[in-house]
């Protein structure tokens, strides 16, 4: 189970299907639908969260967009409804009107320091819903996202090739962007991180 804290728009085709498949599993496990992998790593950030199964409604809900940015058919109804996270509330040009789906599309949600775990205005599916009702965002941190970009690099030189020079390009300008539930922080791998030694 690998539940990246990258962009999902950084995944190649592979990476997101398979991101996908195992956030359901691991929104099955949280919400104790299931007895295997309840003690996985990758979900140890998300049980510490305040609200567990709204993280991973969140986690879930930029891996369908993409999907569909894509032409992918992911289908959201397997999503456990769940507030918004602040960069999915806090959008500037929130585009065609997604309420019916019971979300808000933050495909074009700025980066702003501002949407990170403050108060966030109510969304467009919600007008009346207070601030305090959004998920907020886990912490990451600067050591964990290099190496699942290395690991994600890893990967793309295997299954992806034609992609890995773009991706080269953008982690010499900097680390990648973050998938909008998680905002970085200082510091080394995460400690629940399984670190490889091949790469």
């Amino acid at each position: 189970m690998r539940l990246w804290s990258l962009h999902p728009d950084h995944l190649d085709a592979k990476g997101l299907v398979a991101g996908w498949r195992e956030a359901l599993l691991a929104q099955k496990v949280l919400a104790g639908a299931t007895h295997g992998y309840r003690n996985h790593p990758q979900l140890v950030r998300f049980k510490s969260a305040p609200d567990p199964q709204a993280a991973m409604s969140a986690f879930l809900r930029p891996l369908a967009e993409e999907a569909a940015a894509r032409g992918y058919n992911f289908d959201r109804g397997k999503i456990i409804p769940g507030p918004l996270i602040a960069a999915e509330a806090d959008v500037a040009d929130p585009g065609p009107d997604l309420t019916g789906l019971g979300f808000v599309d933050a495909r074009h949600a700025p980066a702003a320091p501002a949407a990170v775990d403050g108060p966030a205005p109510a969304s467009r599916s919600d007008p009346e819903a207070p601030a305090e009702a959004r998920v907020p965002r886990i912490p990451v941190t600067e050591g964990q996202v290099r190496y699942e970009a290395e690991l994600l690099l890893f990967k793309l030189r295997m299954r992806s090739p034609k992609t890995v020079d773009a991706f080269e390009a953008l982690l010499r300008s900097g680390l990648p962007r973050l998938h909008p539930l998680f905002r970085l922080v200082p510091g080394e791998v995460e400690p629940w991180e399984k670190v490889r030694n091949d790469l």
